[in-house]
């Protein structure tokens, strides 16, 4: 989006908002006496028929749904007094239908941010922000049920958080109306100890004080979403660490000389490459390629600990042999957690993007290691895992503990190029090449032409590196699961950092681009 529109939705956002609450704010102050002393028997009594009656009450639901400070059993008493019981309950029925509406739209106005705020602050906000994260109508019913939980907040939230109007109405209707059925029919035993002149005012400093303290947060946030979710390696300037499963396919071999060709062409720093496999010789086949590509000495890391794809072998091992006399020094490597400490204890804060094209093997180790230092030099994971809107994918299913670890403890940025990005995007080479490492790793794994494979792999180094532009764009912030089958699943959430790509040109543009920047130069 524009930064000059993007700027102007802002304003216009925090404008209506500001007047939204302003708006309440006067009506409690203007009205103050009135809503201090509300007695709805009084209106009902001095309205001209049943029908002024009835809209009288109504009304006050309107308002009631607006302001949040007048307590629902004083409405439903009042209202079963002043009407024959089916008309009471029907009344009633229509009023609640208003409140839980006039309520939900306030929450989607004013938006996550301040309705969270408001919450917080309240005796029973942590229960109701406990739906953030299970919306099942069952447990929305269960807190429309207990009448401990105030009406209008809870539908303050429930818009806020964008629930599927239909199911929010039927099952909010359905948990509120037995107690509602109950008050209308009780009388006024209770109607004279109802405290109204605690609850406004406290009410109104409690809607100034969170529309001061949102507007405040309003305009921090307004700043930072100006920033990007992420700003590619060939306008950042970050450095890189490259993490991969060579050898099970071969597009890890083209994911990696493409990330070595950008560096020379942007100037961004690679610092080291890791191999989350169990296959040593994956090791060689990252050096043979950072020779090809003249990227000079290449620090490499290697899984350690429990296997990983030990027998992804389909061209590691001729391909080291190929292009080393010692074999064995080209299969060295760090073990995966001094690695990433060695590399990291170095970096400014937030300066390193991390490329995986593998399994997330090795930043769970670290993560569970030195949380503290991947998350404060790691900006962003840019990896190709995982599927759209849900579904098992190798990388995540290779090692699903590891999945789940990075998932959980990290705490930056995450951009997913899933599956269905690449899988379409058959590149490669057209023809014959002498002493070239990525040719033979293509050549070994497909064992007869043509030389091309689906392009999972290159699709996030190229994303990283170049970023949205003409091919890419991010879906909004997602939340990804992982469940222990491997199955991910993902549901849009504004609080999220985690993000998938969508491909913006056809599966044959992306991957002509690719063979005329990587494979046939």
């Amino acid at each position: 989006m524009n930064k000059k529109i993007q700027r102007s939705s802002h304003a216009i956002g925090l404008a209506a908002r500001i007047i939204f609450a302003a708006a309440v704010i006067a009506l409690i102050i203007w009205k103050f006496k009135e809503l201090q002393n509300i007695d709805v028997r009084a209106l009902v009594e001095s309205s001209q028929s049943t029908l002024a009656a009835v809209l009288t009450v109504l009304a006050v639901y309107l308002i009631k749904g607006i302001t949040f400070v007048v307590p629902a059993s004083l409405v439903y008493i009042a209202v079963g007094m002043a009407f024959p019981p089916v008309i009471a309950l029907l009344v009633n029925f229509a009023g609640i239908l208003i409140e839980i509406l006039v309520s939900y739209l306030a929450g989607i106005i004013l938006g996550g941010d301040f309705v969270t705020k408001k919450l917080e602050k309240n005796k029973y906000g942590a229960k109701i922000l406990s739906l953030r994260d299970n919306r099942k109508n069952s447990a929305v019913f269960f807190v429309r049920v207990l009448p401990v939980f105030p009406i209008d907040l809870v539908s303050l939230f429930l818009g806020a958080v964008r629930m599927k109007l239909l199911p929010y109405i039927l099952v909010s209707l359905g948990g509120i109306m037995p107690r509602v059925i109950l008050f209308t029919l009780l009388g006024d035993g209770i109607y004279d100890y109802i405290p109204m002149k605690a609850i406004i005012p406290a009410a109104a400093v409690l809607i100034a004080a969170a529309l001061v303290i949102w507007i405040i947060k309003y305009i921090i946030k307004s700043k930072k979403a100006e920033e990007p979710v992420y700003q590619p390696l060939s306008e950042s300037g970050n450095a890189v660490i490259f993490d991969t499963d060579m050898g099970p396919d071969c597009d890890d071999a083209g994911a990696w000389a493409m990330l070595l060709k950008y560096a020379e062409k942007y100037g961004f720093k690679i610092l080291g490459a890791a191999n989350c496999t169990s296959n040593e010789y994956a090791n060689g086949v990252i050096r043979a390629i950072a020779d090809y590509c003249k990227a000079g000495e290449i620090y490499v890391g290697g899984h350690t600990g429990y296997e990983v794809l030990p027998d992804g072998d389909r061209y590691n091992k001729a391909v080291t042999k190929k292009y080393f006399e010692n074999v064995r020094e080209a299969c060295k490597a760090d073990d995966d957690i001094d690695f990433y400490k060695k590399l990291l204890s170095k970096a400014e804060k937030n300066s390193v993007t991390v490329i995986t094209v593998g399994t997330f093997s090795n930043i769970a180790k670290i993560l569970d290691k030195d949380p503290k230092l991947f998350n404060s030099k790691v900006k962003t994971i840019v990896s190709m895992a995982g599927k759209l809107p849900e579904g098992k994918e190798f990388n995540i299913t290779s090692d699903i503990a590891a999945a789940k670890t990075v998932l959980e403890k990290f705490t930056n940025t995450i951009v997913f190029s899933d599956h269905g990005i690449g899988n379409d995007v058959v590149a490669g080479f057209d023809s014959e090449k002498e002493n070239n490492p990525v040719f033979d790793c293509y050549k070994l794994y497909m064992g007869k032409e043509p030389y091309k494979r689906s392009s999972w792999d290159l699709t996030a180094v190229h994303y990283a590196v170049e970023g949205e532009g003409d091919f890419y764009k991010l879906t909004p912030a997602m939340k990804v699961t992982v469940d222990d089958d491997g199955c991910m699943h993902t549901e849009k959430d504004k609080t999220s950092n985690r993000y998938f790509l969508k491909r913006m040109v056809a599966a044959d543009v992306l991957a002509l681009h690719f063979e005329k920047e990587i494979f046939n130069d």
